[in-house]
């Protein structure tokens, strides 16, 4: 609700001192670097830290949603302090977190008249933020770490880039801590119900929105197997958009979780096609990335060419990354 009111919410977070904790679709409102950015989620302990020593927080635009305050179903997100909301809509301002006052109104002008009445204060804001991200190895493990690094390196690499995610390991971990560069370049189905088959026809969407951007579908070997055909779409409707797929022979992430409960798995390891072959049978370019500088080097390429191009890499390439994360 806030990332149309990124300029005033800034100017508003600067008069404050104030760190801004970014949601999975609030990122970017702040951009990568700055001092008061904080693009780690509200699941985990760093960010919770800087929240529950907070005398007051303001909330804007934001629904306090689990997929980002309580990923982990924990239940231990907290606002000891005083809670102001802000949204255009009444009813979600008294929905799951209670404020102690409720500003029923859009995000930018909220936050610009806001502003207007604030004298520009320093409360060491820039440090608390830093806080947050020197910290987060504390609950980021190494293969999100890595997973991090490559959207990163592709951010810094194609400016303007969007990312446009299915429900897979790419999009867990960027959901977690990716650091968008503007709003709306960062967004995807597993913030809610994760919707397998989203990213590809999602992509092809944004892609005929936004025909000057670099556009990118992060998908896995099961997602995009609920919406392949749409590999014909892009084609006809000649969208030059990049999949970037992770083939790690299933659902890797519900695989997890079923070993760490103890559950054998089960209907978690599938049976995956050629995607490369599937690929040319559609027109696309094709290519597979065995490194991480492999991978950076053909979705920058891809990113000149004229044709959609389908990428795909394995495990052996996240694991580079996390060793070197």
């Amino acid at each position: 609700g806030a990332a149309r009111a990124a300029s005033d919410i800034q100017a508003l977070a600067e008069k404050l001192d104030a760190p801004v904790a970014m949601t999975t679709n609030g990122r970017g409102i702040l951009p990568p670097g700055h001092p008061l950015g904080v693009s780690i989620s509200a699941s985990f302990s760093a960010t919770r830290q800087l929240i529950e020593a907070s005398d007051v927080v303001l909330a804007i635009g934001t629904e306090f949603g689990p997929t980002d305050y309580d990923m982990y179903e924990d239940g231990f997100f907290n606002i000891p302090g005083k809670l102001i909301r802000i949204d255009i809509d009444p009813k979600h301002i008294m929905r799951t977190v209670m404020p102690e006052i409720g500003i029923v109104g859009d995000a930018a002008n909220a936050a610009s008249q806001l502003a207007a009445t604030i004298t520009p204060a320093s409360r060491e804001g820039a440090a608390r933020a830093a806080k947050v991200a020197t910290n987060p190895n504390a609950d980021l493990t190494p293969a999100m770490l890595g997973d991090l690094a490559i959207l990163h390196a592709i951010r810094d690499r194609l400016p303007g880039v969007i990312f446009v995610g299915d429900s897979t390991q790419l999009v867990y971990s960027g959901n977690l801590g990716y650091a968008a560069a503007t709003p709306g370049s960062y967004f995807n189905s597993a913030t809610g119900y994760g919707t397998l088959g989203y990213g590809l026809p999602a992509a092809i969407g944004a892609k005929a929105a936004a025909p000057k951007h670099p556009v990118i579908a992060l998908v896995g070997d099961g997602g995009l197997q609920f919406s392949i055909a749409e590999l014909a779409s892009a084609k006809e409707a000649k969208l030059p958009i990049i999949v970037l797929l992770l083939n790690n022979f299933g659902y890797g992430e519900i695989k997890s979780y079923m070993v760490s409960k103890n559950i054998p798995p089960l209907g978690v390891d599938l049976y995956t096609p050629d995607f490369l072959a599937i690929g040319e049978a559609y027109g696309w370019e094709t290519a597979k990335a065995s490194s991480v500088d492999e991978l950076i080097g053909l979705v920058e390429a891809a990113s000149r060419g004229t044709e959609p191009t389908l990428i795909v890499f394995g495990e052996d390439v996240r694991k580079e990354a996390a060793k070197t994360a």
